[in-house]
């Protein structure tokens, strides 16, 4: 028996020391009922019931439109505000509720973005187009003027892609949760891996990919998009840990996760809605159990197409509406053209008969 208990000892102890120990490395730190409490309190604090949308943040600068409106003034239906409906639903179902319809409202008037839906579990292009801002309400209310903005990467805004997808950790997360939903389980892996590699290692405080090289700063919302996939897909992780201590670091006194960070971890800048409302939705149950669920590729792919389908229409729409204003306009220089050469005849004719009449 002593020889046996030896033997399973030493059995476990190999196993033990052969296993890879990856996965341990990372500091387990999840944050506390209060942390997200105030995170969420943070958003609800910048509601507008009148807009129905969450301002960007408390930051008294000039948002990236160029008309100087300050980000306290500033509304994004997305990413801001479609994060922020389902950030809130475990902690202010009211809010929430408002946020997602007014978000509604907008996206049947002006389509979806193509690229943030794959956060709450719609499907977005597996080429991702680059972005164009766009005003839909310039309004002074209260003696303030107030814009709400449209982040959009649909191909008829801009028909450049990102080529380099693989280079930016959030799109890279998007195309994680995105591809797990089509139900290619090694695509969303490849994508997820690609972007877990950008993490910085050497502080364990930010995702060092393209746009962190080219600002030197990190964009805090990744770390909250990162979460988000690694809960969805359950895929294994050795940063989960560092990316969550980080996360949870960089909230600050009034609730909000900070927008950027330098590169040792310092904080940078004011909070902002993005962010805070992107690190709550990997903590949102029902979010998560949501997205788990995959689609068959087949109802995915169809789903696709149907929107691909509703874009075209609305591009020949758009085509004819600018052919009828160009044949209204052909018309009416025709019509001129017609009215002037008439005119010119007349004055033609009415000079011979002058000259007629001088030399009778």
């Amino acid at each position: 028996m002593k020889r046996i208990g030896f033997i399973l000892a030493s059995f476990v102890l190999i196993v033990t020391f052969s296993l890879p120990v990856t996965f341990t490395t990372s500091i387990e730190s999840s944050p506390s009922q209060s942390q997200l409490e105030k995170a969420a309190e943070y958003l609800i604090s910048m509601y507008n019931p009148t807009i129905g949308l969450i301002a960007n943040s408390e930051d008294e600068g000039p948002n990236p439109y160029g008309e100087g409106v300050p980000c306290s003034q500033t509304y994004w239906v997305y990413s801001d505000n479609l994060f922020a409906g389902w950030a809130l639903q475990p902690f202010n179902k009211s809010v929430a509720d408002n946020i997602t319809r007014t978000v509604e409202w907008y996206i049947e008037t002006y389509g979806k973005s193509m690229l943030f839906e794959a956060a709450i579990g719609e499907p977005i292009p597996t080429t991702i187009h680059a972005h164009k801002d766009i005003k839909v309400l310039d309004v002074v209310m209260d003696g303030k003027r107030i814009q709400v903005l449209l982040d959009r990467h649909q191909h008829c805004d801009n028909p450049g892609v990102f080529n380099d997808a693989d280079q930016y950790a959030d799109l890279c997360f998007y195309l994680t949760i995105n591809y797990w939903m089509m139900g290619d389980i090694n695509a969303s892996l490849y994508w997820f891996r690609t972007g877990e590699a950008m993490w910085n290692a050497s502080t364990n405080k930010g995702f060092y990919d393209k746009a962190a090289r080219a600002d030197h700063r990190y964009q805090n919302y990744k770390l909250g998009l990162f979460l988000l996939a690694q809960r969805v897909t359950n895929f294994l992780s050795t940063i989960s840990g560092d990316v969550e201590a980080a996360a949870w670091s960089y909230q600050k006194d009034n609730g909000g996760i900070t927008t950027q960070s330098w590169l040792d971890g310092t904080p940078y800048g004011t909070a902002n809605a993005e962010a805070t409302a992107a690190l709550l939705l990997a903590y949102n149950e029902n979010l998560t159990s949501r997205l788990h669920n995959r689609k068959t590729l087949a109802e995915y792919l169809l789903q696709e197409k149907e929107f691909e389908l509703k874009e075209t229409i609305q591009m020949i729409e758009k085509l004819n509406a600018e052919l009828s204003n160009l044949k209204t306009g052909f018309m009416f220089l025709l019509a001129s053209t017609t009215m002037l050469a008439t005119a010119t005849c007349i004055l033609a004719i009415q000079l011979r008969k002058n000259k007629c009449v001088r030399k009778h």
